[in-house]
């Protein structure tokens, strides 16, 4: 049986480009909580870096991961956060252990 899998996305926008950047990652969340499979998605932004976010996912299992990253709006948030970037994004599967 597959386990439920946490996604943990760090991503640095151009600091002039933080509001364009945060309106891309809110709504990759609102489509993305409607996901079957999707137990959290939570958005983060740092305090005193408004260009620094954190996506913060729980996920069914693999599969459920797998099908969201194949969604129109994953594609979509991609290609509008590319050109926003300050840095590549920083992306991490975890199991949670306890």
């Amino acid at each position: 049986m597959d386990r439920p899998v946490r996604v943990i996305v760090k991503i640095t926008a151009r600091p002039d480009t933080a509001s364009a950047m945060r309106d891309v990652v809110l709504a990759l969340a609102q489509d993305s909580r409607e996901e079957d499979g999707c137990a959290r998605y939570d958005v983060l932004q740092k305090h005193g870096r408004a260009s620094r976010f954190v996506l913060v996912e729980d996920w069914a299992s693999n599969a459920h991961l797998d099908a969201h990253n194949l969604t129109p709006h994953v594609h979509e948030a991609v290609m509008k956060a590319a050109p926003l970037a300050a840095a590549p994004l920083d992306v991490g599967r975890y199991t949670l252990l306890l």
